[in-house]
């Protein structure tokens, strides 16, 4: 295993404290740091094209720089500038499925963990978290294991016996409310109407037995 991790934060600290300490305590290598999703794609797209240069001219015995920087996990922030990490884990499951994506946040409201999972990230862990606690979830997901913190898992034990009775638009809007997100903001991230969100929160409310958003939000801390 290479132990290759690669830090995507918007907050500049944030990405030297993780780099710091995971080189200094564990044997997580960090050769690469990015500030947003652009980046971070950018860097993956070269690094896969110095791959596939060197596939073509049958140098396969040798490890070049290429293979050594090439990421076995990404941590992604959940919120960067203009944009969610949600996308970004998305995107690299799409093009490079072996990677694997831990989002880090400090957001820990079971609505986003529910996105992670459904974006295709293997661990959700919050920025109030121990380092130690972080290194352990780099270690399950590397060994291809998921990961949540026990509080979280607790809740999402709870939503997985719903999710599965909810079309796609109703699991988008159930991660929404459960973000706390207004029906405004719903309307502008799903490009729907707000009497289409008012219909299909009435719909979610009656499926799980709820009368308001406050009783849905309370039933799945």
């Amino acid at each position: 295993m290479k132990n290759i991790v690669y830090i995507v934060d918007d907050h500049n600290m944030v990405r030297n404290g993780l780099k710091s300490w995971l080189e200094n305590h564990t044997e997580w290598r960090v050769p690469k740091d990015f500030a947003s999703s652009k980046e971070c794609l950018d860097c993956l797209k070269c690094i896969t094209s110095m791959r596939k240069t060197k596939a073509n001219s049958k140098k396969t015995d040798e490890t070049g720089i290429e293979d050594m920087l090439f990421p076995e996990i990404i941590i992604v922030d959940v919120q960067l500038i203009n944009e969610t990490g949600f996308a970004l884990v998305k995107t690299i499951k799409e093009k490079w499925p072996e990677i694997k994506c831990v989002m880090y946040s400090m957001y820990d409201m079971t609505g986003f963990v529910l996105q992670a999972r459904d974006s295709g990230a293997s661990g959700y862990i919050s920025k109030v978290a121990k380092e130690e606690e972080l290194a352990h979830c780099l270690e399950v997901v590397q060994n291809g294991g998921t990961y949540l913190e026990q509080y979280m898992l607790d809740a999402q034990n709870k939503i997985d016996s719903i999710v599965s009775i909810l079309s796609k638009q109703e699991r988008n809007i159930f991660e929404a409310l459960l973000q706390e997100k207004t029906n405004k903001q719903i309307c502008d991230e799903l490009y729907i109407s707000s009497r289409t969100v008012e219909n299909y929160t009435s719909r979610l409310y009656s499926k799980i037995g709820v009368k308001n958003r406050e009783e849905l939000i309370e039933k799945f801390k």
